[in-house]
């Protein structure tokens, strides 16, 4: 006679219970988790035309000497001022009202500069 050998089903219920435990750990932790937005992307929209521009004033060339003054906006993008004179604001955020054109091919944007002020941002 042989004898029938009762196979234990403790292993399978402590696997089961294993897998819950860890199942409901990782949806605590989920539900927890709030990605840093280091890598969100804001679409800073211009409107060309007539408008106004803040940001700060700069110059392709040493102070003194004749150039083209930029105004470099808080998202690097630079606009080509139509403007001479403004060696005294250079580094300044300053807030630039003008009529605003896009960029065309290898042309940047440009904006002819009907008044210029000095800005708190």
């Amino acid at each position: 006679m042989s004898k029938s050998r009762r196979v234990s089903r403790k292993p399978i219920y402590t696997i089961l219970v294993l897998s819950l435990i860890l199942a409901l750990g990782f949806a605590t932790y989920r539900s927890l988790y709030t990605p840093t937005p280091i890598f969100l992307i804001t679409q800073n929209t211009l409107e060309y035309g007539d408008t106004t521009v803040v940001g700060t004033l700069r110059k392709d060339s040493p102070v003194g000497k004749p150039g083209t003054y930029l105004l470099v906006l808080s998202d690097s993008r630079a606009i080509t001022l139509d403007v001479k004179g403004l060696d005294n604001l250079l580094g300044f955020s300053v807030s630039v009202t003008g009529y605003l054109l896009p960029a065309n091919g290898d042309t940047p944007m440009s904006m002819t500069v009907s008044s210029i002020s000095t800005s708190t941002q």
